[in-house]
């Protein structure tokens, strides 16, 4: 990985550090964040150092997004979630109200 993205992705992960547990938030809203896209926090995701809580970061409706490409992860995601109080409904989606508001923070 070249410095210039190494810089973004440490710009991600930093941001990522402050999401509170219990809460999540989307990719794009990651990415608005820190001046990124959703599919660039996608890619430092999944490059993600292991002090970062990755498993807070979900699709914009909730979706355990890296289902798609594990399954097993998406159960750590979900487990790591559900030890936080995250409630997912029944098509494994994180609910409305666990979406992390700075405004309210």
């Amino acid at each position: 990985m070249n410095d210039e993205k190494k810089g973004r992705f440490e710009t991600i992960f930093d941001y990522v550090r402050t999401i509170p547990t219990g809460r999540v938030l989307a990719y794009g809203e990651v990415g608005q964040a820190v001046g990124e896209t959703a599919r660039t926090v996608g890619w430092a995701m999944s490059l993600v150092p292991k002090d970062v809580p990755w498993h807070r970061v979900v699709g914009a409706d909730g979706y355990l997004r890296i289902a798609r490409r594990a399954t097993e992860l998406a159960t750590e995601q979900r487990r790591r979630l559900q030890e936080e109080g995250v409630i997912l409904n029944e098509k494994d989606c994180v609910l409305a109200e666990y979406f992390w508001s700075q405004e309210s923070a």
